[in-house]
Order: C-alpha cells, then sequence, then structure tokens
C-alpha cells in the first residue's frame, strides 16, 4: 500500500485568532493544505488555500473563458447586451416553465 491520504482540513478562523496565529495558521496551509475560511461574528470575510490551489482555480478559469471567447468568435455581430437579453429571456422561460409543470403535478 502507498502513504496514506492527506485528510485536508478544513477550519473556520477569527479575525482575532488570525491576528494571532498568523504565521502557524500559514504553515497549516502550506505543510497540510489546510483551507482557511477568515470569519468576521458569522460573516464569511476571505478564504486562506494553498497556492497549488489557487493557480488550479486560476487556470480553470482562464480555461472556462477561453471557452466562452471562442463561441462569442462564432456569434458575430451579436452584442453583449444582446447575448444577456437573450441569456435573461431564456432563463425566465427556464424559471417559468419549471414552475408551471410542478403546479401540475399532484398533491
Amino acid at each position: 500500500m502507498g502513504a496514506p491520504a492527506r485528510r485536508l482540513m478544513r477550519k473556520e478562523v477569527s479575525t482575532t485568532e488570525l491576528h494571532q496565529k498568523l504565521g502557524e495558521l500559514l504553515d497549516g496551509v502550506y505543510r497540510n493544505g489546510d483551507r482557511l475560511i477568515i470569519k468576521r461574528a458569522d460573516t464569511s470575510l476571505a478564504a486562506i488555500v494553498p497556492i497549488e490551489v489557487y493557480q488550479e482555480m486560476l487556470q480553470q478559469r482562464e480555461q472556462a473563458f477561453s471557452v466562452l471567447d471562442r463561441i462569442w468568435e462564432k456569434v458575430p455581430g451579436v452584442s453583449e447586451e444582446e447575448a444577456q437579453d437573450d441569456i435573461e429571456q431564456a432563463i425566465a422561460e427556464a424559471r417559468a416553465e419549471k414552475i408551471r409543470k410542478r403546479s401540475k403535478l399532484p398533491s
């Protein structure tokens, strides 16, 4: 058998704890792959993740936008505003259809 799988730790940290233990918390992110959610009161403010996770997120975002760029190249003459209007109309129609189908279901 290989090495045991490393259990990723997701931890919620208050801003006060972050201030007091920044070095220790960053070590956990770097060494253990911990993910930190920084909170003030009950509000999540930020996340701290390992750099590899951040780089992967950037790469995924870039890939998603490159797909959108290729789509835009194939749809010449349509402004972003027109496309957004069409998208909003399609969403509204899909939601209306979903509501219509629900209302026809027997109770």
